[in-house]
């Protein structure tokens, strides 16, 4: 009895969920739109793009989000509250738009554009789904994090081997493998929100999210963009 009470008391009241995903949301949005911004402002200028993607700088922009992805966690845990923690998360944000930074110099706008609503509206779908549906999406997400891990060790492969035809496999399992997360990330975010009330279960949930979007983006945009002559 005593166990049971302490867990209703605990528990959020839908309002309470619902503010605080509304507080993720707008976290993940703010750090995509930080990615954008930086992306476009060093991807056209021609200075930038030759400082940036020449040389040893290359290799330290393409592999740097990987490092951000496992220090970020650590980072948010450290207690260094709600500031410092959304400054993490859209400095992460700022790393990974200079990563993709080439894509205004290698595709069209229109292109960019649509790729980018296209995702919007694919994560908009599944997170939606990932919210409201009643089955356990557990069993979806640790199949989905087994090709997340593939496509990360091919994707690395790619780097240095270069073939096309594996990119647009790669691409093409990746947006599948993304927006299956973002319905499995929305569901378990959810949960969690339901009784950790904490900056950091928001923040983190936004990191999980924006990577899921940020991914599928990317992933459309190499399968389906317009290349600039």
């Amino acid at each position: 009895m005593i166990s049971t009470t302490l867990d209703e008391r605990q528990y959020r009241t839908a309002d309470e969920i619902n503010t605080a995903m509304g507080r993720v949301y707008g976290h993940m949005g703010i750090a995509v739109l930080v990615s954008m911004i930086m992306s476009y402002m060093v991807g056209t200028s021609p200075a930038l793009l030759e400082f940036f993607f020449t040389g040893i700088t290359k290799w330290i922009v393409i592999f740097a989000p990987l490092v951000f992805v496992f220090l970020v966690p650590i980072l948010l845990n450290s207690g260094i509250g709600l500031v410092g923690a959304s400054l993490v998360l859209y400095g992460f944000a700022g790393v990974m738009g200079l990563s993709f930074a080439t894509i205004f110099a290698v595709f069209q706008m229109g292109s960019i554009f649509t790729a980018f609503m296209g995702a919007a509206v694919l994560f908009g779908v599944m997170s939606i789904y990932g919210y409201f549906t009643k089955k356990s999406l557990d069993s979806m997400g640790k199949f989905m994090f087994v090709g997340l891990i593939a496509i990360v060790i091919a994707s690395i492969i790619n780097i240095f081997v270069g073939n096309t035809v594996l990119q647009m496999v790669i691409s093409a399992l990746a947006i599948i493998i993304f927006l299956g997360l973002t319905a499995y990330d929305t569901q378990k975010i959810r949960e969690e929100l339901m009784y950790e009330s904490t900056y950091v279960a928001e923040v983190s949930g936004a990191l999980s999210l924006y990577l899921n979007f940020i991914n599928i983006f990317l992933s459309l945009l190499q399968l389906f963009g317009d290349k600039k002559e």
